[in-house]
């Protein structure tokens, strides 16, 4: 696809999102039962769960490429790339409690990333995380961090001194990693006892050398508290835009846990994915109403065939559903 095509995508998807942004409705709140979490009060949900509750039997709604709304709606190909309408505040206050923060190098700073598009500062997100922490000292609160390009050294080493300078002695540290924090066992009342309440994950591009130290994974997790994401997390990516298709998936996926794998968090990847115009002619149906492309009519066909929290996982209590990560959650009627 040439630079002309990229050009006419982007801008038909940027009015066609931003007119579908203008209509948004307000979601109603409803319970998933057995899966833990509430009608109300969601900005406190795990506060309520009982202690001997396991970490790894909680569902937690999550955000996909959480940190997304950050990225300016006039921004080149934001309508592909924004994959949430609420501040990462927002939705921690509507119950998420995963949280998929991608980034990159930008000048002399770090920046929120998706592809190629970029968007706010990585310090103004965990700031506003760090906000709801204290404002809600007995939930538990996932970040997988995910570069989205390479980085220098001094790049990662900002990155991983941002998240423990901010979070400080919340993290889960490598000690804990090795003591109680066990996910076969660690239950909602030990992590409220000894009032740890952030968990970072990272991938191990993380790994870097500076003044003479190479940083593996094992030193940054001693040093940062930040954790391989395979040591603690199963993810599984189902590429597809059908609805249907992506359900079935995710069922199949779960059905097919081996034992081995029920020793982890699983993240339920429950999103549609876009799938680029293959050629002119398809990006003349999206300027006529083609909505492929659009991760927030993607999400709101899913939504419409499916309430995923409310009645999808729900109706499915036998399966180890754990991370459900979704994109615009506020639509999304289960949260």
């Amino acid at each position: 696809m040439n630079a002309a095509d990229c050009l006419c995508s982007a801008l038909a998807l940027n009015c066609c999102q931003f007119a579908f942004l203008s209509q948004k409705k307000k979601s109603s709140p409803q319970s998933i039962g057995s899966s833990s979490y509430p009608t109300n009060n969601k900005n406190d949900w795990m506060s309520k769960l009982d202690a001997n509750k396991k970490l790894r039997d909680v569902v937690i709604p999550g955000t996909h490429n959480s940190a997304s709304s950050t990225i300016s709606k006039w921004a080149l190909f934001s309508g592909v790339a924004a994959c949430q309408n609420l501040t990462v505040h927002q939705q921690l206050n509507e119950g998420a409690r995963y949280l998929d923060v991608r980034i990159c190098g930008h000048n002399d700073d770090i920046v929120i990333s998706h592809g190629i598009v970029k968007g706010g500062k990585l310090s103004d997100v965990v700031d506003e995380v760090e906000a709801f922490r204290c404002d809600n000292p007995k939930e538990f609160v996932i970040i997988e961090i995910k570069d989205e390009a390479p980085m220098t050294s001094s790049q990662k080493h900002q990155v991983l001194h941002l998240i423990q300078s901010t979070f400080g002695e919340r993290m889960i540290t490598y000690t804990d990693f090795q003591t109680w924090f066990q996910l076969k066992q660690v239950t909602m009342g030990d992590i409220r006892r000894r009032q740890k309440n952030v968990l970072i994950l990272i991938h191990n591009s993380f790994c870097f050398h500076r003044q003479g130290i190479e940083y593996d994974m094992n030193i940054v997790a001693k040093e940062f508290a930040c954790f391989h994401n395979s040591t603690l997390l199963h993810d599984k990516w189902h590429n597809t835009t059908n609805s249907s298709d992506l359900l079935h998936r995710n069922l199949t996926h779960l059905r097919h846990l081996s034992r081995y794998d029920r020793d982890y968090m699983i993240c339920n990847q429950l999103v549609l994915t876009p799938q680029p115009p293959r050629n002119v002619f398809d990006t003349v149906r999206l300027l006529f109403g083609l909505k492929s492309l659009q991760p927030i009519s993607l999400a709101k066909q899913l939504y419409q065939k499916e309430d995923v929290l409310h009645c999808f996982v729900r109706d499915r209590p036998g399966l180890h559903w754990n991370i459900v990560s979704l994109d615009f959650i506020d639509r999304c009627d289960g949260c």
